[in-house]
């Protein structure tokens, strides 16, 4: 956050502010990323005290930003209170990919429901993933997992791998973030 917060700065993007004893430029990413899952294209959300044509919003930032930070499109996203999130790809690699033959997908699709237990303050509460996983796709050494946002909220890859894989397997696979996709782009 820190680096985007330089950038927009140096780069003098008119970036409204929070109010209050310490004000702080009003930036986020959307869907903060788990620990130990990487990001290949995130969503970064600025609200802005002016409109600016999004070329130059763009060209201007990414000028401010190291080399390895790479702005791939900007968008207008009107303010709403809902979260602008649609879905959500991911790509698991396994390191060994016998284990997409143990995998029981087809099966695991035509589920209804799948709970798992998710940990709030200290207490355990049953939570659906079934209804966001749009889609699961096989690939030589992994998985493609489509998930969507629901009301509810959304699955997170590793509880649909555990439940595909068991809890025994957790550190057999990496998880890469490779697309957000919001309503706004629909």
């Amino acid at each position: 956050m820190k680096v985007f917060e330089r950038a927009i700065r140096r780069a003098n993007i008119p970036i409204a502010m929070s109010k209050g004893f310490n004000p702080h430029p009003k930036v986020s990413i959307l869907l903060a990323l788990s620990v130990g899952i990487v990001g290949k294209d995130e969503v970064l959300e600025l609200e802005l005290l002016e409109s600016i044509p999004l070329e130059s919003l763009a060209e201007r930032l990414g000028r401010q930003l190291p080399k390895e930070i790479n702005i791939l499109s900007v968008e207008d996203i009107p303010p709403s209170s809902n979260n602008p999130v649609r879905d959500v790809a991911y790509e698991i690699v396994f390191e060994e990919p016998d284990i997409l033959k143990t995998l029981k997908i087809s099966e695991f699709l035509r589920q209804s429901a799948v709970i798992v237990n998710r940990t709030k303050d200290g207490r355990q509460k049953p939570f659906d993933i079934r209804p966001s996983i749009q889609e699961i796709t096989v690939k030589p050494n992994g998985l493609i997992l489509s998930i969507k946002m629901i009301s509810e909220g959304m699955a997170r890859p590793e509880e649909v791998l555990h439940a595909l894989c068991g809890n025994e397997k957790k550190e057999l696979f990496e998880i890469v973030r490779t697309k957000v996709n919001l309503f706004s782009s629909a």
